[in-house]
């Protein structure tokens, strides 16, 4: 069921997540009881039904549930019924006392800067930006597996933004929101640029535009000369991906590169620990910090969070990651 229509200020993705977590949670009731309204009114008996049924009870996993049901009584409020307004504001409030609730210790451990128990449950959270870069550089130059992860390290690494990434060359108009510019020019040479307005906080910074140094371009370059194509990542039939089949796509091929369980956030970690550790960012002014933030689609508060402690770990020396953290 569609809880949000297309009348809303929302990004496609989140209602899309939020539609399925709540369609999801609603099939945890019984029969007699399986409506969004015994969601929104009876939200400890709510929470407790979703902590017995949920298959990964964590709080980051929570967090988008809870925020389904705050953002759907925000946006829709004409699903609750003919609830007075101070029902509403009250079942509004209710429901905003549990989001802090279990935000809680999700702000705690990004103070700390160390992996949530899930994510220290796989390989790749252990992995340095050093050892990545290293598996990196020993894949054949033109494989799509050196494209994927020279696309995630060579620049400040997105989400899974490149699920539909158009190749467009000079004044081409793109189609698709996010696309890769290619404009070639005798003395100058080829310049490529990424761009993306397509992406889970396109609201808040409306478009992420990066110029490929040349190191990347001619990665990118070797890939398209390998295999043209009309799209940077392309799905077995030969079409754009999905954003989640390209989240899928991606971790399978990453994990059989890594030889763990890996998938793209780690990437974002990996390059704001190293970046970190490497680069003092008091040195740094706010517009420095802010723009690598804004290349990552996040804010610098975030930034900072991404970064992962790892005991007395020097990034790219031997074993590294073997000393993180563990709860």
């Amino acid at each position: 069921m569609d809880f949000f229509g297309s009348d809303t200020s929302l990004q496609p993705v989140s209602i899309k997540s939020f539609n399925s977590k709540l369609n999801e949670w609603i099939s945890f009731f019984p029969s007699c009881s399986r409506s969004l309204l015994t969601i929104v009114m009876f939200p400890e008996y709510a929470m407790e039904v979703l902590n017995r049924c949920i298959t990964t009870n964590t709080n980051t996993n929570k967090h988008v549930y809870i925020m389904a049901v705050l953002s759907m009584i925000r946006h829709r409020r004409d699903i609750v019924g003919t609830m007075p307004i101070k029902d509403i504001e009250a079942y509004r409030k209710r429901w905003a006392d549990i989001f802090a609730e279990n935000e809680a210790p999700i702000i705690q451990r990004r103070l700390e800067n160390k992996p949530t128990i899930l994510q220290q449950s796989k390989g790749g959270s252990k992995m340095t930006f050093n050892q990545i870069v290293e598996k990196r550089d020993k894949l054949p130059m033109g494989s799509i597996e050196h494209l994927l992860i020279s696309m995630y390290t060579m620049i400040p690494p997105t989400r899974a933004d490149y699920f539909e990434l158009e190749v467009v060359r000079g004044d081409t108009e793109p189609v698709s929101k996010n696309y890769l510019r290619i404009q070639d020019d005798e003395k100058s040479g080829t310049r490529m640029d990424t761009v993306l307005r397509d992406f889970k906080t396109a609201k808040t910074y409306k478009e992420i535009r990066n110029e490929l140094p040349v190191e990347l371009v001619e990665v990118v370059k070797a890939s398209l000369e390998k295999t043209p194509r009309k799209y940077l990542f392309m799905n077995a039939n030969g079409k754009p991906h999905t954003r989640n089949s390209f989240t899928l796509w991606t971790r399978r091929v990453l994990s059989r590169i890594f030889g763990t369980d890996f998938t793209l956030v780690f990437f974002r970690h990996a390059f704001a620990t190293h970046y970190v550790m490497n680069i003092d960012l008091r040195t740094m002014t706010d517009a420095q910090i802010k723009e690598i933030s804004d290349k990552m689609g996040h804010s610098t508060e975030m930034f900072r969070a991404y970064r992962w402690i790892r005991g007395e770990e020097v990034d790219g020396a031997d074993g590294a990651g073997e000393g993180s953290d563990e709860e």
